[in-house]
């Protein structure tokens, strides 16, 4: 699959799911845990494709690397963003 739309899709999916799920947890809906589930299992594929498309870059430095991806592992939401609609164009080896 495309990194890139694997990327905006675990973005996008992890962002959904858990607002559904919170919604679902706050109104005691039943079955909120699958979307918690589902958001946790969302943002760890935005995680690891993350992480492997900043490692594997011949385009930036190693401090840079190490940034991106300790950014990632802790505050993955919002580097997430900001890696989907900024950083990649620059990061990543595009044609």
């Amino acid at each position: 699959m495309n990194t890139r739309i694997m990327l905006i899709t675990s973005l996008f999916c992890s962002f959904g799911f858990v607002i559904l799920g919170s919604l679902f947890k706050i109104m005691h809906y039943p079955n909120a845990d699958i979307f918690l589930i589902l958001s946790l299992l969302g943002n760890l594929t935005l995680i690891i494709t993350g992480i492997y498309e900043v490692r594997t870059s011949t385009r930036i430095s190693g401090s840079e690397k190490t940034m991106w991806t300790v950014g990632f592992l802790f505050i993955s939401g919002i580097v997430g963003i900001v890696y989907v609609f900024s950083g990649r164009k620059r990061i990543a080896n595009l044609q």
